[in-house]
């Protein structure tokens, strides 16, 4: 079951179909705790089923073999027992009843969604409370207001004010200078900047050069190996409704901002395209082609029937409705939010539950070949997975019933996908623009010319090249990062701007020019050039010298073909896209396209860096930490690889020379042997001559916490119990909150005290009081933590209380209560 729903209805469905069978429930069969028979109780009447082991699955921590199977008999037609060679431990366990091995579906005549079953061989165990599990949707956080805190002048402070009013009050576009709103802001930000300049005057003074050109500054960052960032241009997935079976939109094709009024596609060279190219707003360009089919325009979930149900946190698979043969792997998909799960109304949708996912299957056949669909209605449907990197940040909703106040009405497509979307990023091309002619050399010298009374004649020096310095006409050149190897929708909407390139190639006749960083280690005979940019935006080329790289040559005729758009102004919002505009060769009719928009904002774009960010940042480049010499050192340099938590270094004396022990909080639940080589690998290169490297694990402290809860008369102990292991628990609440047990809340020596525990629990509805009985370190039980209020750690070891029965040894966590109902 890929959703959790909060009613669930498949059951009833199937009692009522018939030649169709499913699980109802499972008992586990001997001691409490130790049982190895399982009986499965069918729906319906089971004696037909002719199980195998070969047909039962067993999944779980611990590797169970089935031994047997007793079919149902007359006397007990609905119950078949599964003997098992062993018991399980305390975690969780799946049985799946298959058609054979290797197969994950069913056997024909069993339904898919009640083929399999979770339990837990501990149930019978004593539980002061209902040991049903309670699963939630967590509430997505609210994001921060986006506020530019490296506003340092008049003009930007301006800006900030003016860009956080918009948004707090949208109604208020007011600019006129008169305005008693404007003139606020204007007192505000003239004494922001003077504020600005005064701490920039006590702090950066001394550190001021004479350099005013955004190029010279360039050139100056380079000399300490400082490469400055020339921003990049930003991305969206732009969806659109086409009434064709098939229709192709070529790479290429120019997406443009809103203006009311004009028809959503157009060819180029048209009124409306004119029109639309010139609003001077930011363009966007499709990267490839792609070929779009009518039944991707909306496509809604399928979810078995039961309602209530949403794709969880973390969720990188789903069904769809119907049988979606054009889906293939790679192709983008946009989920997205079209009502309100609690009032139905489509103002009420999140604007923030969309997202974008890219496909690695699409699966509309089962293993026999046959077109999947639900045996019970006999609809046709899609299972769908995707990259774990595309996997939601947040709980979708996919249909949901309306609240008393709304009628309690089924909205059965609360959130849909679409499918014909269409990579593309801001920018827009320019081609064969003409650049200055380059220069002639002066005459060489007459070396005859150049004698003196009795002297013979001596060579004159050769030319000096001149300098030659176009610039583009139009800006900004568009930096984007080269569109390769996509691995994952969330890859393609945040890349990594250090990667970007211009987008720009110099043409001579004979031999295309390619951009560089920089010349230095460039041949002679090398067609390249640097582009540098100014502090107004203009591009200017700069060409080789004949020694690193070619000099553009007397008389050559150069063309640039680059593109425009660049920065923070390509980060549109979501639904601001309406038009296409393809090229002349498109065949189809413009009617095809019916609709365009881009349900995603766009992402990625990020200015230039600034003068002012050169200055302070370029002088400091060298004093990078590219050895460890100290043990800080190998600490904080290991706590930097993917996969490492926390890290701490130790120098130990091992006879014959010195060893680094690096200490590792992985963040995996373990340390594992490919993280220990990773690791080892990148210290080697850092590690000082004549010490060696050793990866350990971290010492992990099991803390034992026993809680004397005295409850008030007029709650009950099992809800007080409940409210209170929802709190003191090793993973996340529902809410999003950390809890209090939560690994990633300790670390390395970290003091662990009483009364933040204490506190928490008293703050729960229903405690009248919380004392702290036993509070100790499980390998030292005779420090009496309750004592002195708190428990010490050394310096490699990381404080656990994780409450696992089947991991004791990191932490145990018990309450005892008194009073209540």
């Amino acid at each position: 079951m890929i959703y959790f729903c909060s009613q669930k209805n498949r059951r009833e469905l199937v009692l009522q179909a018939v030649g169709l069978n499913g699980i109802d429930y499972l008992e586990v069969l001997g001691p409490p705790g130790c049982g190895t028979e399982l009986a499965v109780t069918f729906l319906n009447d089971a004696t037909s089923l002719a199980l195998t082991p070969d047909n039962v699955t067993i999944t779980g921590d611990t590797t169970l073999k089935v031994v047997s199977i007793s079919p149902a008999t007359a006397a007990d037609p609905l119950v078949v027992t599964i003997s098992l060679d062993k018991t399980g431990d305390f975690a969780p366990y799946t049985l799946a009843i298959v058609a054979g091995p290797d197969i994950i579906d069913p056997p024909d005549g069993l339904d898919p969604q009640l083929s399999s079953i979770d339990f837990s061989f501990k149930a019978g165990c004593p539980s002061p409370a209902d040991c049903l599990p309670v699963q939630c949707c967590p509430v997505h956080g609210i994001a921060p207001p986006d506020i530019n805190y490296l506003a340092k002048d008049y003009d930007s402070f301006r800006q900030v004010m003016l860009d956080r009013l918009a948004v707090l009050t949208p109604s208020w576009t007011e600019t006129h200078a008169a305005d008693l709103g404007i003139a606020m802001v204007e007192a505000l930000a003239y004494a922001a900047d003077h504020l600005s300049y005064q701490q920039d005057a006590v702090s950066t003074e001394a550190y001021l050069d004479t350099a005013r050109s955004r190029i010279s500054l360039r050139r100056h960052a380079r000399l300490l190996d400082y490469f400055i960032g020339e921003g990049c241009n930003a991305r969206t997935v732009v969806s659109i409704t086409t009434g064709a079976n098939s229709l192709t939109i070529p790479a290429g094709t120019q997406f443009f901002v809103r203006v009311p009024g004009l028809p959503p596609a157009a060819k180029e060279g048209d009124p409306v395209a004119q029109q639309l190219a010139q609003t001077g707003k930011p363009v966007f360009t499709s990267l490839q082609d792609a070929t779009l089919y009518s039944d991707l325009n909306s496509i809604n979930f399928y979810a078995w029937g039961d309602t209530g149900c949403c794709l969880p946190v973390g969720a990188t698979e789903a069904t769809l409705t119907g049988s979606l043969t054009d889906l293939q792997p790679g192709t983008p998909l946009v989920f997205e939010e079209l009502a309100g799960p609690k009032t139905g109304a489509p103002e009420d949708a999140n604007p923030a539950h969309r997202c974008a996912v890219l496909l690695t299957s699409a699966v509309t056949t089962d293993y026999k070949n046959r077109p999947l669909k639900d045996p019970l209605t006999g609809t046709l449907i899609t299972r769908i997975t995707w990259s774990a990197d595309d996997a939601l940040t947040f709980p979708l909703c996919v249909n949901s019933i309306t609240d008393a106040q709304h009628g309690s009405i089924l909205i059965p497509a609360v959130t849909v996908a679409h499918g014909n979307t269409v990579l593309a990023d801001h920018g827009s091309w320019i081609t064969g623009e003409p650049l200055a002619s380059v220069p002639a050399l002066p005459p060489t010298p007459d070396p005859a010319a150049s004698c003196s009374c009795g002297t013979e004649a001596q060579a004159g020096a050769a030319p000096v090249l001149p300098r030659y310095f176009p610039s583009l006409s139009q800006s900004p050149l568009t930096f984007s990062v080269p569109f390769e190897g996509l691995s994952s929708a969330t890859a393609f909407l945040a890349p990594d701007s250090s990667a970007a390139v211009p987008n720009i190639t110099v043409a001579d006749g004979t031999a295309t020019w390619h951009p560089e960083r920089d010349l230095l280690s460039n041949a002679a005979g090398d067609h390249v050039f640097v582009p540098e940019i100014e502090q107004d935006g203009t591009a200017f080329l700069r060409f080789g010298d004949d020694q690193h790289g070619m000099a553009a040559e007397t008389g050559m005729v150069l063309k640039a073909t680059y593109r425009v758009g660049n920065g923070t102004a390509g980060n549109v919002a979501p639904d601001t896209l309406a038009h296409a505009v393809v090229p002349q060769s498109f065949l189809p009719p413009l009617s095809d396209i019916q609709e365009v928009r881009n349900p995603l904002p766009a992402t990625g774009g990020i200015d230039p860096e600034n003068m002012q960010h050169i200055r302070q940042f370029a002088p400091f480049a060298y004093q990078r930490q590219e050895r460890c010499v100290t043990e800080a050192d190998y600490g904080l340099m290991a706590a930097q690889f993917p996969g490492v938590a926390e890290a701490r270094g130790t120098l130990r004396w091992t006879g014959s020379w010195y060893t680094a022990f690096v200490t590792l909080e992985p963040v995996a639940p373990t340390l594992t042997s490919q993280l220990i080589s990773d690791a080892t690998t990148r210290l080697n290169k850092l590690r000082m001559m004549g010490t060696d490297i050793a990866i350990e694990a971290a010492v992990v402290v099991g803390l034992q916490i026993e809680l004397a809860i005295c409850v008030d008369p007029g709650h009950f102990q099992r809800d007080v119990y409940q409210a209170l292991m929802q709190i003191f628990i090793s993973g996340d609440q529902c809410d999003g909150t950390t809890g209090l047990l939560n690994p990633a809340r300790f670390t390395f020596g970290e003091t662990v005290y009483a009364s933040p525990l204490i506190a928490a629990a008293q703050d729960v509805e229903g405690v009248v009081s919380a004392t702290l009985t036993t509070f100790s370190r499980m390998d030292q039980p005779w420090v009496d933590g309750v004592a002195q209020g708190f428990l010490t750690m050394g310096r490699l070891e990381i404080p656990r209380c994780d409450n696992d029965p089947d991991h004791l040894d990191h932490g145990i966590f018990a309450l005892t209560l008194d009073g209540g109902k």
